[in-house]
């Protein structure tokens, strides 16, 4: 019998990050120790198991911080075994000289490293203080041994409007491709939604800064989804923009730091427990083969609500506490969204806190096994 085909699966190392980011998608962000990561060889037979039970295109490298975690050169031996490639997400922090030179013999796709920022004023506002300027050295180091990298740019109120000046960067450091990232209000994030969720006119000027870039000839694509009925994507030509594709042969898992899949990165809730059950049996589950069948009631008049789906949906969940409208959308359409999001933008003060749907209940992420 043929293994599934699917297109990625991202394997989070470890729980730790040496950076504070606000727009940090994952759910543990603020209590790493209470998720740690697997045990050296769970981990390692984990990774090997899950290439075997299916057919992934590629494997995405992530955490917390991957380069964190000392087995990541074993984790690619495995991954080069199997007759696959890697690509890793990092925020380009910690990476020394010797494990720069290392990856080079591992032919990764592309290293994909976030600036928010033109300057360290702005990029530290988003990810915390003395950060900017290790990033910039984990970039020279890559390019110094060959590896690419692959830019990224968290789009969020802060950085919108100087989308321009961060691309200008990138193109500095020699970036060919760069991710824009609309911020999606996922995992921890969501606690930061009043601060960082872009409108829909801060997000329409960010691509209008970008479209020259993509002309050009840099590689930009658009990867949270960003639904028709918000921004008219024909408008950038030169941009490629993305849809969510769970419950699609593109699907990304992510197997998370305590042996958990999950429908992506930014879903906080379990498909299964891949340590005792077979990756062939989670990936082809209900959870994931329906995930489809359920669009927000907005949508529903839409031709377009099978490949939307209303958005980020994980967003969705953490946010407005179920499987519904992205709140990128629902900001513009949900009366009393927006104005909870307006009197948590107006006030400093803990008198009127944006407390998402799912701080509510504890998360399944965080269980103790």
């Amino acid at each position: 019998m043929s293994r599934p085909k699917r297109y990625s699966l991202a394997i989070e190392l470890t729980a730790f990050c040496n950076q504070k980011c606000g727009y940090c998608y994952n759910d543990w962000r603020d209590a790493p120790g209470d998720v740690g990561s697997l045990p050296r060889e769970e981990l390692l037979s984990l990774v090997d198991k899950a290439l075997t039970e299916v057919d992934f295109d590629h494997v995405t490298l992530t955490g917390g911080e991957p380069f964190a975690r000392p087995e990541i050169f074993e984790i690619l031996e495995i991954v080069q075994r199997h007759g696959k490639r890697a690509l890793i997400i990092s925020n380009g922090g910690v990476i020394s000289e010797s494990q720069a030179a290392r990856l080079a013999t591992f032919d990764p796709f592309f290293v994909q490293v976030t600036l928010n920022g033109p300057s360290r004023e702005l990029h530290e506002e988003h990810v915390g203080k003395d950060c900017f300027e290790p990033t910039l050295e984990g970039i020279r180091l890559l390019r110094k041994y060959g590896v690419a990298v692959s830019g990224c740019i968290v789009i969020t109120r802060k950085n919108a409007r100087v989308v321009s000046e961060i691309l200008e960067l990138w193109r500095s450091l020699g970036a060919t491709e760069v991710a824009l990232s609309r911020f999606s209000p996922a995992g921890y994030a969501a606690n930061q939604t009043a601060e960082l969720l872009p409108s829909r006119s801060e997000l329409i000027e960010a691509l209008r800064q970008a479209e020259p870039f993509g002309a050009a000839g840099m590689r930009l694509q658009v990867t949270m989804p960003v639904p028709a009925c918000v921004v008219e994507q024909a408008d950038f030509p030169h941009l490629n923009f993305s849809s969510c594709p769970i419950g699609t042969e593109m699907q990304e898992f992510a197997l998370g730091p305590k042996g958990e899949l999950r429908h992506c990165t930014l879903h906080a809730d379990s498909i299964g427990d891949a340590r005792v059950q077979s990756f062939a049996s989670l990936v082809e589950s209900d959870a994931v083969m329906h995930y489809r069948d359920v669009t927000p009631e907005f949508c529903q008049p839409c031709p377009l609500k099978t490949s939307c789906m209303g958005g980020c949906g994980a967003a969705g969940l953490a946010v407005l506490g179920e499987h519904g409208l992205d709140p990128f959308v629902a900001q513009h359409v949900d009366d009393a969204f927006a104005a909870k999001l307006k009197a948590a933008r107006a006030t400093t003060s803990a008198q009127t806190p944006f407390v998402p749907a799912s701080r509510l209940r504890r998360s399944k992420a965080l269980e103790r096994t």
